[in-house]
């Protein structure tokens, strides 16, 4: 008992929050020192205040940020603006930084573009070629033919193909995932990484402190190294105020060999592969890739890696493995938060642009923009189909209420919204007119839009498409439809809710 009191004491969540009181307590105890000041610093910080929301508004950022930020700031304007000078700009050097070491120089080898099969994709069809030459030309990412994706419509299927290629890898075996949890599905790839190492392959992990925090022991990190496995901790959760610890890895990436490359919505823990039940049937997706597109997320992984490791790897692991000749076009894509290009957030706006028949979406969370409502209320007024399956049952109670806030409005649009009854849908995927794709790992959210490192596979005309759009049209079949009698049918203390969470959205 003793040593569970011990360890509860000195645990990793004990000591931030203690830190964090720490550091609220010694700001009280100065505000307290100066009480006889209180005027002059009242209309000090209040002067700041008002610096800092007229900074904000004419800031490059989307008006619900500004609303978001302005609401609380003019409500306590003493403490508003300070607090924002604090964990904002903080946070805006040390993202600097990370990103300073993220750029591509850091990499032995960097992506290069062949011109002949963007122009190829340009003589096919000009609309979708725009898009994908949007991300070459400001993200960085390249367009491939000669890759094959299959797709994989849920978490059991996405852990069987992954332990089967991770049985076969023979030079390296590169991982970087949200989350890692203590659970069967890590126990099982676990066994399979300590053989390989065993075998003289280059294992490496890249977890998320935060993502991790609770399901994985502090320093986990060092119990992989003993094993031989190499591992990084990405932004490692500190007792700071800062807004840099919202700035996470969300990422779900797997090469093995540059052979194969595994992407999606699924992390490693039991709940994705329902062996675990969180919040009824977990409905996730994945796609498996392989040949010559397997090459930007190795791309992917390494710079990170070589970002958080502080130095240059010089091998060059990037290969282009052709697989075969067809008119698919493939495009592997990624966001880093703080920069100027929101890499997400326009492919998917670009994708709801172009769609001309249907659009079929999945979200765990629903929480937008009026740029992002927008294009889909004149896609579905232009006579576009347009669904989107987001969960019936909720992993964070307050965000669902938010999404839900969504519904009458899209409804009235001509929007179909489900919910997915079975349980929570964690699927993070867009298809249209049966020839463009993206699954990934961003939510339709601030976070992911904004704040967090994200990634995903753009697809035009590969064959998993159709079954993608199978999977959702299935997935509809076992969802509620969601009508605008029953929006307005809700009680009354959740509708009370639902508006009061609505402008806080981009701080969730």
């Amino acid at each position: 008992m003793l040593r569970q009191i011990f360890k509860a004491v000195f645990s990793r969540i004990a000591i931030v929050g203690f830190l964090l009181c720490v550091q609220i307590g010694f700001f009280v105890l100065i505000m307290a020192r100066f009480a006889s000041y209180s005027q002059y610093i009242t209309w000090g910080f209040t002067l700041i205040s008002l610096a800092v929301v007229l900074y904000i508004v004419n800031r490059a950022d989307s008006p619900e940020f500004k609303l978001a930020w302005c609401i609380p700031i003019l409500v306590f304007p003493i403490f508003g603006g300070l607090f924002y000078l604090v964990v904002k700009l903080q946070a805006r050097n040390e993202n600097k930084r990370l990103r300073g070491k993220l750029d591509a120089k850091t990499l032995p080898a960097k992506l290069t573009q062949d011109e002949d099969i963007l122009e190829e994709f340009f003589s096919i069809d000009k609309s979708s070629a725009r898009q994908a030459a949007y991300a070459v030309n400001y993200a960085g990412y390249c367009v491939y033919k000669n890759t094959n994706v299959k797709y994989l419509p849920i978490g059991e299927e996405y852990f069987k193909q992954l332990l089967r290629c991770l049985k076969e890898a023979r030079e390296f075996i590169f991982m970087e995932y949200f989350i890692i949890a203590k659970s069967r599905m890590w126990s099982e790839i676990l066994e399979v990484l300590e053989q390989k190492v065993r075998e003289g392959v280059d294992v490496r992990v890249i977890y998320d402190s935060l993502g991790s925090m609770f399901l994985l022991p502090e320093g986990y990190y060092k119990t992989l190294e003993s094993k031989g496995i190499k591992c990084m901790e990405f932004n490692k959760f500190r007792p700071a105020m800062s807004s840099n610890q919202n700035n996470r890895d969300h990422r779900k990436i797997c090469v093995i060999d540059g052979l194969y490359a595994f992407t999606g919505g699924i992390n490693i823990a039991d709940e994705y592969i329902n062996a675990f039940d969180r919040c009824g049937h977990w409905k996730d997706n994945g796609v498996l890739v392989e040949g010559e597109a397997v090459e930007s997320f190795t791309h992917m992984f390494l710079q990170t890696w070589n970002a958080l490791y502080g130095k240059e790897d010089n091998k060059d692991y990037l290969k282009k493995v052709p697989l075969k000749k067809d008119n698919s076009f493939v495009m592997p894509y990624a966001d880093v938060p703080g920069d100027d290009e929101r890499v997400c957030e326009s492919v998917y706006l670009n994708l709801i642009s172009r769609a001309n028949t249907y659009l079929y979406i999945t979200t765990p969370y629903f929480i937008v923009g009026e740029e992002f409502i927008t294009a889909l209320e004149l896609a579905a007024k232009g006579g576009v189909d347009v669904r989107i399956i987001t969960p019936f049952k909720w992993d964070k109670y307050f965000v669902h209420m938010t999404t839900r806030s969504y519904y009458e409005r899209l409804i009235k649009a001509g929007i179909s919204v489900y919910e997915y009854t079975p349980g929570f849908i964690h699927a993070k995927t867009f298809v249209c007119d049966g020839k463009i794709a993206t699954v990934g790992s961003a939510n339709l959210d601030y976070r992911s839009m904004y704040l967090q490192y994200e990634c995903g596979l753009w697809m035009y005309n590969s064959d998993c498409i159709k079954d993608i759009k199978d999977d959702l049209l299935e997935t509809m079949e076992k969802s509620h439809l969601v009508t605008l009698e029953e929006c307005k049918n809700w009680p009354l203390g959740a509708r009370i809710i639902q508006k009061m969470l609505h402008p806080f959205a981009p701080l969730m």
